[in-house]
Formats: structure tokens, C-alpha cells, sequence
């Protein structure tokens, strides 16, 4: 088995970890849109949710790929460079969404909405550093 197979495996691996993220995304955005009466019941716009389950799909999608290439890195600083690259980046993304939503609706911004938002950052994020740590030990049993 050559490296450039090996690595295939790998990145094939990888590939079928992330299928979580997306029974995650998919399971939010059928939750958002079949509960948008409960939902409105707690004052919070269901399209805004859905556009940030949206964001943090997107920004848990590339952050996953840096780390998951991070793990095939013999070098240390590569390493180290592309997993800060992807948490600063998903954390940023996040920031920038909630500071655009400010500037867009001063009004119609909540607390109930932005902790609903970080808390699905936070699943987001233990499921992909799970995954992540899955991806890990399966490297070192190869």
C-alpha cells in the first residue's frame, strides 16, 4: 500500500466522518422548519436560525477540512497552523454573523436567538472535535 493510497484511504475516512455534521444540519433545518410555530411562540425568527444553522454548517465544513488535513502534517507548525486556522475561523465567522445581524436588526435581535445560535456553534463544535479525535486514533492505528 503506497502513500498516495494510504492518504486516499485517509481522506476517504474523513470524508464519512463528516456525515454527522450533515445528519446535524439537515436535523436542525427539518426541527426549524416544522416547529415554526413553537418557535415563534419564544419570540425568534426561525429564517434568521435557519440562516445561521446555514453559517455554521459552512464555517464547521471548512474548519473540519483544515483539521482533518492538519492530522496527515509531519510537520509540527503546519500542524498547529491549520487547526488554529480553522477554530479561528469557524470563531470568527460566528462573530462576524452575530455583529452583521446587529448592524442589520438593532431592533429585532434577542437574547433567546443569539444563545440559540451559540448553542448550536456548540454542538457543532463537540461533534466536530469528536469526529476529529475519531479521525486521530484511526491515523494511529494505521
Amino acid at each position: 500500500m503506497g502513500i498516495d493510497t494510504k492518504y486516499s484511504a485517509q481522506i476517504n475516512s474523513s470524508r464519512r466522518l463528516f456525515q454527522p455534521i450533515l445528519l446535524i444540519f439537515v436535523g436542525v433545518s427539518l426541527f426549524l422548519l416544522t416547529s415554526k410555530g413553537w418557535i415563534a411562540h419564544w419570540k425568534v425568527d426561525t429564517t434568521v436560525l435557519m440562516i445561521g444553522n446555514g453559517i455554521l454548517f459552512l464555517a464547521t465544513g471548512i474548519s473540519f477540512y483544515l483539521c482533518s488535513k492538519a492530522l496527515f502534517h509531519q510537520n509540527v507548525q503546519a500542524f498547529l497552523r491549520r487547526v488554529y486556522s480553522g477554530m479561528f475561523l469557524k470563531m470568527g465567522v460566528c462573530i462576524v454573523s452575530v455583529l452583521a445581524w446587529f448592524f442589520i436588526d438593532a431592533g429585532g435581535i434577542g437574547k433567546v436567538p443569539v444563545l440559540s445560535f451559540f448553542v448550536l456553534y456548540f454542538l457543532y463544535t463537540f461533534t466536530e472535535v469528536a469526529l476529529l479525535m475519531r479521525l486521530s486514533k484511526q491515523k494511529k492505528n494505521a
